[in-house]
């Protein structure tokens, strides 16, 4: 036998590796997938400003005078003589509208049935409603109260040339809390002092964007009121949201955390914080007659959805599809103006 007839005949008897493919159809897991889901905690509109029922879509609200609790008007009084005599003084009434929102996915009869078992599309669907228009009530806060020109008293952070926050008036700069040689007690304070000037309370509540917390978090002249001469080991190197709440001496700290697509949908998604690089202080309080309070939220809740979300969903026997529908109805109100004072970059 020749060397070509040797090879041929070695080459018969060869075992090829069998290949999974010929053995194994790869199927999808059902156990577990991805998606990309923000946490609620992220999100502050239920945990700032309280809501409050309202009867009417639109209509106004009673507003006194601030002159009425601030202004001495009585005086020394002798039998036989009329008493100092005054009158109860009222504002221009508020006014208010709750705006309908609402969004809608539609799902042909037959997905669910079609659809392999790793993709619950009826959940997905409802997530996807409940998610947006959660979005949607995030922006409309941030953009009714955490922005220049809303509230009494605002103020802006730069990189150097500061005016300082002593005057405790509308108008002032501070050093950004990034900024090494920044003081956040001080400006805290001077703000705390000027809501007091401006409106008769203290204010109890702080808002902040996410990346304003992370610079908080790490600022020295926080960091020092922690820590121990003589337990240097334990001194914290980083503060968290109780910390600085004690720190700067207000009552409630909130972070806000969420994040929103600034890219136009079909685009590459690009993400950003809702809530930026600002800070709002305020007195918040429960609603009531009489009182002070910075904003709230008007829920209008017939016939569907309020601040809160109402679904629905909608069969359409013409095209068998089921439409999954949530809506709201409500209004973010300023209510006392004074009584609350914004931070705009507050870091660089």
């Amino acid at each position: 036998m020749d060397y070509r007839s040797q090879i041929a005949a070695l080459a018969q008897h060869d075992q090829k590796d069998m290949d999974y493919s010929q053995i194994m159809v790869a199927e999808l897991e059902s156990g577990w997938s991805i998606s990309y889901q923000q946490e609620e905690s992220y999100f502050v509109a239920d945990k700032w400003f309280p809501q409050i029922s309202v009867d009417k879509i639109a209509g106004y609200y009673p507003k006194w005078a601030m002159e009425n609790a601030f202004t001495n008007k009585a005086g020394t009084w002798r039998p036989g003589t009329l008493p100092p005599t005054g009158d109860l003084k009222v504002d221009d009434p508020g006014f208010y509208a709750c705006q309908r929102y609402a969004f809608q996915l539609p799902l042909l009869a037959d997905i669910p049935f079609v659809a392999d078992e790793a993709y619950p599309v009826e959940k997905a669907t409802t997530q996807m409603v409940t998610d947006v228009l959660r979005l949607n009530k995030e922006l409309i806060i941030k953009n009714a109260f955490f922005k220049t020109t809303v509230w009494g008293c605002d103020w802006a952070g730069v990189n150097s040339g500061e005016t300082g926050t002593e005057a405790q008036t509308t108008g002032l700069t501070f050093r950004r809390f990034n900024d090494a040689d920044s003081d956040p007690l001080e400006v805290f304070k001077d703000g705390k002092l000027a809501i007091k000037k401006a409106a008769g309370v203290d204010p109890n509540t702080c808002i902040m964007g996410e990346q304003v917390y992370q610079a908080l978090r790490l600022n020295p002249t926080l960091i020092s009121m922690f820590r121990n001469p003589q337990a240097a080991e334990k001194s914290p190197t980083r503060l968290n949201e109780a910390q600085i709440a004690q720190a700067l001496d207000i009552d409630k700290i909130i972070v806000a955390r969420a994040m929103y697509n600034t890219a136009n949908s079909g685009s590459t998604v690009s993400l950003d914080w809702i809530f930026g690089k600002g800070i709002w202080m305020g007195f918040v309080d429960s609603p009531g007659p009489m009182k002070t309070i910075a904003g709230m939220n008007l829920s209008f809740n017939d016939p569907l959805g309020g601040f809160n979300t109402a679904f629905e969903q909608v069969p359409d026997l013409l095209t068998h599809t089921t439409y999954y529908r949530g809506f709201q109805c409500w209004s973010p109100v300023v209510m006392a103006a004074k009584a609350g004072l914004y931070m705009d970059a507050a870091i660089a």
